[in-house]
């Protein structure tokens, strides 16, 4: 008789769900590190909270930096759940802004010969923050309804490309410390009150355009959300982000929804491997079609 193999879905803490979120759906999350001065290095979310590292930014407006987890920390984590039986599926923050996505491979690999009779999966998500969370939601859907490993990655593979995260900050300073700035550096600029207006889709970090404001901003990636879905709204997934600036993301989310936006999921705040590189005051939408339409 034939048994359908579970499986169990990993993410690293890229992905900035909620800890309900990541309950709700069986999630386990490998998490990066963060320093503030290259010698005491924290767990995300573990050895320090959401909370106290935007509190450290703005109290020092330093420029901390991450550390990707090893191999060795996707082994241990995926090593007691193969021993179990079960099947492993991983979503990583895109390869092209981490090295996680590797580590997360290279962990595999070193597992097959172990484990030859399971299967381990790894996925680029090509996103980043909760453009990788609202993606993570559609595996854990189709892992619900019974698809085998390799069926959801294949499903994954498809729907990623659907994903995008529009989103204004109040300046680049973070993004150019971090050497994340790339395409956007079109979007630097010494205007007084110019913020700029990004989109990251495919793994890329591509400029929109630069408004005048922070509330024309805010308006600006909501216009941006409505043309890309155009009258599909209700076949998109959507997550509202937000980097230490929740009362202006609660208004972006009321005023989504006044245009028929049906909004799931609460605000998510961007982490600290993210929020290392744009620093606070990012607000974003962040989108993926539908695993059910």
């Amino acid at each position: 008789m034939f048994t359908l193999a579970k499986i169990k879905l990993f993410t690293d803490s890229s992905s900035d769900l909620t800890d309900e979120l990541y309950q709700r759906f069986n999630i386990s999350v490998v998490p990066f590190y963060v320093t503030f001065d290259k010698q005491t290095y924290y767990k995300e979310r573990i050895d320090i909270s959401i909370a106290e590292f935007y509190e450290k930014l703005r109290m020092k407006h330093s420029f901390p930096s991450t550390s990707l987890p090893s191999a060795g920390d996707y082994a241990d984590a995926f090593r007691p759940y193969l021993e179990q039986g079960t099947d492993i599926v991983c979503l990583c923050i895109s390869g092209k802004f981490s090295g996680s996505y590797q580590s997360a491979v290279t962990a595999a690999e070193e597992l097959k010969s172990e484990f030859p009779d399971r299967a381990i999966r790894i996925v680029d998500s090509i996103q980043a923050a909760c453009g990788q969370g609202v993606t993570l939601i559609q595996a854990a859907r189709m892992i619900e309804d019974g698809l085998s490993a390799d069926e959801t990655v294949e499903r994954i593979d498809e729907l990623k490309q659907t994903a995008r995260v529009f989103f204004t900050l109040d300046s680049l300073e973070y993004l150019q410390k971090g050497g994340r700035v790339g395409k956007v550096s079109a979007l630097a600029g010494s205007l007084l009150n110019i913020k700029p207006i990004i989109v990251m889709q495919n793994a890329e970090l591509n400029p929109v355009n630069k408004v005048r404001g922070r509330q024309k901003a805010l308006e600006r990636i909501i216009v941006l959300a409505e043309e890309y879905v155009g009258d599909k709204k209700d076949r998109y997934d959507y997550i509202l982000i937000n980097a230490d600036c929740r009362d202006e993301v609660f208004s972006v989310l009321e005023k989504m929804k006044e245009k028929g936006f049906k909004i799931d999921w609460p605000i998510m705040d961007l982490g600290a491997t993210i929020g290392s590189h744009t620093g606070p005051t990012l607000v974003g939408v962040c989108l993926i079609e539908k695993y059910k339409q």
